[in-house]
């Protein structure tokens, strides 16, 4: 599974399947900080994710 850090950087990580929820604590990524998108769209925490799957976390930004 390739995933795009919020970093930018990267990953290559063998792993799957696996729920989105279960993907940020192994990554230790607080949930409430980030949003996830496979193929340009965003999935919620429950969605399963597999080992050919290309993931995007982003960082959310708070502010007014």
């Amino acid at each position: 599974m390739k995933v795009k850090l919020p970093s930018g950087k990267t990953e290559e990580m063998n792993i799957g399947p696996l729920t989105v929820e279960e993907l940020l604590r192994l990554l230790d990524i607080s949930q409430g900080e980030v949003l996830v998108s496979r193929d340009g769209h965003i999935i919620p925490e429950d969605t399963v994710l597999n080992n050919g799957d290309g993931v995007r976390i982003m960082q959310v930004v708070f502010g007014g």
